[in-house]
């Protein structure tokens, strides 16, 4: 019985010691467990866009974009090159030329450069420049409504024109080509400037007008440059003439003249002159037909015996209303007939335009009857020369004020020209 009792307690003994071992094992597996899942935990990856800058005819810009992360602010800038301007985006919104742009997507845009039509300006009021290639002779230029002026430097032994002088040859030439002055047919005074320009399509095409402008008279040159034998000694000046359409000179103080004090005298001799430049070298080309109608290089016009000019001026000459003495084979040599067309061309305009007044005495008879010196005694007496005018002149040039006039030629060397270059 003693044996028994302690092989029984050495069984509970063993059995309490083993249950207790059992009981604390899943306490140390939760632990262990527990340990493994904070030493996996990982940092989230950084999420990036791209920008697509694409390029333009036209202008460029600033980045062509790249990647970059989340939230990135980027500028760009579009810049428009000479002859166009910015006008937008293509995958934006934005109208200004310079963006901000914060990327949370995926972003490509595209400048967009549209072409700037340029109009070329036919009415133009330029500057007075130095302008050393045009020749020995001439060292400054300026060009107005079509016309380019160029104007004698220190030259041939004779003094240079003053700028002020210049300035207003081309006061006179805006004067007469105002596109806002009563009855001027727009398209046709346009078609007129053109002309005197030489551009594309017109006459003379390639040979822009000029209007020389020199001081004193051609013997105050040494040599004298407007005979063929002197041209040679100015460098340049044979190129520049034979590329370029003109006819007569604008003095400065002309040496041929009676008077330098009189304001009326100086302008007249202006005015014919320029008149001379225009008529040839504008006006037929003006009015549909006008070439036709008033070319005056009649050695060149095999029917120049039919055409509107020759017929209004033999009507004058026919009834003594005209008499040209220094052409008096007109008819029967088409350069006399030239010459005539383009003196008979200026007196017309001149009395259509009741200018008389600016005339010494207020008369050349017998040149031109003093009966032709208003629009009703032209229309009386040469009705054809009156229908000329109307149908080609009046649509293309406009009348100065004399007020003006007189204003800008009081005593010659008086008198502010008004000019404002552009």
């Amino acid at each position: 019985m003693k044996k028994i009792f302690f092989t029984t307690i050495f069984f509970l003994v063993f059995y309490n010691c083993s249950k207790e071992e059992g009981e604390s094992s899943p306490s140390t597996n939760i632990e262990q467990t527990s340990n493994t899942k904070t030493e996996t935990e990982t940092t989230p990856e950084t999420v990036q866009y791209t920008l697509t800058v694409n390029t333009a005819v036209g202008g460029s810009v600033s980045t062509e974009g790249g990647t970059y992360d989340e939230g990135t602010e980027i500028k760009v800038t579009a810049t428009a090159s000479e002859g166009y301007q910015f006008t937008g985006w293509e995958g934006s919104q934005e109208t200004s030329n310079a963006l901000t742009l914060t990327l949370n997507t995926n972003v490509s845009i595209k400048p967009i450069f549209q072409k700037v039509e340029v109009k070329e300006s036919l009415y133009s009021a330029g500057a007075l420049i130095e302008d050393n290639e045009i020749s020995e002779l001439f060292n400054r230029s300026l060009t107005v409504n079509g016309v380019k002026i160029v104007v004698a430097g220190a030259a041939g032994g004779q003094k240079p024109v003053p700028d002020f002088w210049a300035l207003k040859i081309a006061r006179l030439i805006q004067l007469m080509t105002d596109p806002n002055y009563e009855g001027i047919d727009g398209e046709a005074q346009k078609n007129m400037i053109k002309t005197l320009k030489g551009a594309p399509g017109t006459w003379h095409e390639g040979y822009p007008t000029i209007q020389r402008v020199a001081y004193g008279g051609g013997n105050d040159y040494s040599p004298n440059w407007l005979r063929d034998e002197g041209i040679s000694s100015y460098e340049g000046l044979q190129e520049f003439n034979d590329t370029h359409s003109h006819n007569d000179m604008v003095w400065y103080r002309n040496s041929s003249g009676d008077s330098f004090d009189y304001g009326d005298i100086d302008f007249q001799e202006v005015m014919e002159h320029i008149m001379h430049t225009i008529h040839l070298f504008g006006v037929p080309g003006g009015v549909p037909g006008s070439k036709e109608a008033l070319y005056l290089e009649a050695i060149e016009n095999p029917n120049w015996e039919s055409t509107t000019i020759h017929l209004a001026m033999k009507e004058a000459i026919d009834s003594r209303m005209y008499v040209p003495d220094y052409a008096p084979e007109w008819d029967q040599s088409e350069d006399g007939a030239g010459v005539a067309y383009k003196e008979y061309l200026y007196l017309l305009n001149f009395n259509m335009w009741e200018m008389s007044e600016f005339w010494e005495g207020q008369s050349l008879a017998p040149e031109w009857n003093d009966a032709m010196r208003t629009p009703d005694g032209i229309r009386t007496n040469n009705p054809l020369g009156f229908e000329l005018f109307i149908k080609y002149i009046e649509p293309v040039l406009s009348k100065p004020d004399f007020t003006t006039i007189r204003s800008i030629f009081q005593d010659n060397d008086q008198g502010e020209s008004g000019y404002v270059a552009d």
